[in-house]
């Protein structure tokens, strides 16, 4: 909540970068990546030695027999030891780099799709809360027109020009837009919420923003649908996270292979042994022995080679396991691929349908109109029933819904086709230039 000023008019770029900086899917998108670097500095550091210090020590008594009696010694001994255990050989060690690698492209193109996704989701949430406020100021209208509708008929009945039920049917009308107008504030309260969701931030935020008059819609495609599914099928970063997964997949296989391979480890070993210890029993025969203390340097070095024979088939199953693993990943980016493009192709058709039902929204907005303004001046001089009045202020108050719901449709539907072309450069075209230019979707 502190990234937001309650004094500034957002904007969707405004949005967009206010999301991506506290919405807190995409913290964990990044610090899931930032594991995967460290575990490819993990698999990497496998080509260092290991430096171990060690310390051992600690008090003892032992007794000993002896020919007609027993004694005993007590005393301490410390051990301290500096330890260097080399890998000089180890076949599987490259696998698990290439592994780990492969890991971090795929973490790394998933943070990429979890931005575009968060994006997505607050472009769509925006232009849903734009809406709601427009349909706001629409039943605003609705129920003033309404009311003028009463008062009119009214005015008439008391004249003895209209009846009874008629005034009640416009007191009617009148109540069905009030009730309207509080549903369209209740779906302005429900999409602010749903906006801060996606944001990341209290849903009580009073957050100014623009109208969706002050958006430039985006025109009509260039390109065919087919050429847009290509390049959605190169860029999707989904798609180059599983191309990813696969190849980790491949460098499992070769991890289980080396089982079969040896290990070549070279030690070293340097220390300090003191022991100290004295005479611990009262027998006359060691009165007077004399207490001992010894240091001696230690030293060592090796070479080991570690085969493993049998292991009771687990190296078979390792590999028939890393196989599997990998023909699975392989058919989840084939069904992943068949997703992709199904849907790149419902979104354009839903764009393409989007821009013509644009067009009749307009016609159909504009009739309503005149329809409205003609039937109003008619009713004052007494041409058309207070039925054909209502009927056409529903009918304009429909028209007003439907076009303000067609602008939110090309809005939604073009950033849905610009998010699943996976598009990052033309994702950020349509948030950061909205405002200011006509937008040409790719």
């Amino acid at each position: 909540n502190s990234l937001v000023d309650l004094q500034k008019t957002y904007s969707l770029s405004d949005m967009v970068d206010l999301g991506l900086r506290s919405n807190p899917v995409t913290r964990s998108g990044w610090e899931n990546a930032r594991a995967a670097a460290a575990g490819l500095g993990i698999a990497e550091g496998s080509w260092l030695p290991v430096i171990t210090a060690n310390l051992g020590g600690g008090y003892w008594r032992y007794p000993y027999p002896a020919p007609g009696y027993a004694f005993a010694l007590r005393g301490s001994t410390v051990y301290p030891t500096l330890e260097m255990a080399w890998t000089l050989f180890d076949k599987s060690r490259s696998a698990k780099i290439d592994q780990a690698t492969q890991q971090l492209f795929s973490s790394s193109y998933a943070l990429n799709r979890t931005h575009q996704k968060v994006s997505f989701e607050i472009q769509r949430a925006f232009y849903s809360l734009l809406a709601a406020r427009a349909q706001v100021k629409a039943s605003e209208i609705t129920l003033k027109q309404a009311t003028w509708n009463t008062e009119s008929i009214g005015a008439q009945q008391v004249h003895g020009l209209a009846t009874q039920p008629e005034y009640l049917l416009a007191v009617q009308d009148q109540a069905k837009a009030g009730y309207e107008l509080q549903t369209a504030h209740g779906s302005v309260m429900e999409q602010q919420a749903a906006l801060a969701e996606h944001l990341g931030i209290a849903p009580d935020l009073p957050l100014k923003t623009v109208t969706i008059d002050e958006l430039n819609l985006p025109e009509d495609l260039e390109k065919s649908a087919d050429l847009i599914i290509d390049e959605a099928l190169e860029q999707r970063p989904d798609l180059a996270a599983k191309v990813a997964e696969i190849r980790a997949k491949d460098a499992e296989i070769r991890k289980a292979e080396a089982t079969y391979w040896p290990t070549v480890n070279l030690g070293f070993q340097a220390g300090w042994k003191i022991w100290d210890y004295a005479n611990a029993s009262n027998a006359p025969q060691t009165a007077g022995a004399p207490n001992v203390k010894i240091e001696t340097p230690l030293a060592a070095a090796y070479v080991q080679m570690s085969w493993n024979i049998f292991e009771g088939f687990s190296g078979v199953n390792a590999i028939n396991k890393a196989e599997a693993n990998r023909n699975a990943a392989q058919a989840e980016f084939d069904a992943l691929q068949l997703k992709v493009m199904r849907e790149v192709w419902k979104n354009y058709a839903d764009f393409k349908i989007a821009i013509r039902k644009r067009q009749f929204a307009l016609a159909m907005l504009k009739a309503s109109e005149k329809t409205y303004e003609a039937a109003t001046a008619s009713f004052q001089q007494g041409l058309v029933t207070v039925i054909e009045l209502i009927t056409a202020e529903r009918n304009l108050a429909a028209a007003r819904y439907t076009e303000i719901d067609s602008k939110r449709a090309i809005l939604d539907s073009a950033a849905s086709l610009v998010f699943s072309a996976g598009s990052q450069e033309d994702q950020q075209k349509i948030a950061f230039d909205q405002s200011t230019n006509s937008q040409h979707v790719p």
